[in-house]
């Protein structure tokens, strides 16, 4: 029987067939090490064995989760308070993996007027971002139909909603929530490990580990590409006067002419800069 693994837990997997019903199997061979929440894998029903696992389309390195079809980045407007930078990091971790980011700004019941214009460098450089209020249950069906039929996997800082959001699009879900720290303004870990959670409809969505900060970057490029990584640089990487032009100090630079134009973000610029300058220290001491 082909069935989708949700979740691992010792020696135990768990796994999910078409109608979602769950089974809890052990595993034959070496194949322990190589499969992770999301891998289409076959079982033998009447031992309840997990005995392989088919080809993957893909495989989200941090956290592991495979064949994911939508990362949802989740921040906050307040408690934490909203950390561009922070989320600078982590659409580069998502799209250096490949995968297209959904960006989702909760507690905005807590915003102040006018916080939206806080978000228009990203809305400009073509990302997506939805505006929500778990607490007020504000502009959550709208959300909840991009999650349908698909295996998202949530992610963002501690603190920013997600195990409450959760709470309220999977029936009975009853995930554990913290408060967050008032004393440090950082969330308080509640996820522990991953795990696939079935949605209403024929969707699942992995919780996972939040952070409360990304201080190093655990990534596979190279200083040079990451300006691929900004679609507000990137559609002008061909047009600079040097190839492989670093966007930095090189004359002739058509991104930095546009930066002082304002036609690209000055914050976000700034943010590539670090970013930029953090892979190449990486580098030189590698």
């Amino acid at each position: 029987m082909k069935g989708i693994l949700i979740k691992l837990i010792g020696g135990f997997f768990f796994v999910a067939d078409q109608n979602k019903n769950i089974y809890q199997c052990r595993i034959r061979g070496k194949i322990r090490e190589k499969i992770y929440p999301g891998d289409y894998v076959e079982i033998d029903k009447e031992n309840m064995i997990l005995e392989n696992y088919y080809p993957r389309n893909n495989l989200l390195k941090r956290p592991k989760v495979a064949n994911v079809d939508q990362v949802v980045i989740m921040h906050s407007v307040k408690d934490p308070d909203f950390t561009p930078s922070l989320l600078d990091r982590f659409l580069l971790l998502v799209e250096s993996s490949g995968f297209e980011p959904l960006i989702v700004i909760n507690k905005i019941d807590r915003a102040e007027a006018g916080f939206k214009e806080n978000f228009v460098e990203y809305q400009e450089a073509g990302y997506q971002l939805d505006f929500i209020s778990v607490k007020e249950n504000k502009n959550l069906d709208q959300l909840f139909d991009k999650l349908n039929n698909k295996i998202n996997v949530l992610t963002g800082p501690s603190g920013s909603g997600k195990s409450s959001f959760l709470n309220k699009v999977i029936e009975d879900a009853d995930l554990k929530t913290a408060a967050v720290s008032k004393k440090l303004k950082k969330g308080v870990h509640t996820t522990r490990m991953v795990e696939l959670l079935s949605l209403p409809n024929n969707g699942w969505v992995a919780d996972t580990p939040g952070f409360s900060s990304m201080a190093k970057l655990d990534l596979e490029i190279e200083a040079e590409d990451l300006s691929w990584y900004f679609p507000e640089i990137a559609k002008y990487n061909n047009d600079c006067k040097f190839n492989r032009c670093s966007h930095l100090h090189e004359p002739g630079c058509v991104v930095q002419q546009k930066v002082e134009s304002g036609e690209i973000s000055v914050r976000r610029y700034q943010s590539y800069q670090q970013l930029y300058n953090e892979l190449k220290e990486r580098e030189r001491k590698y």
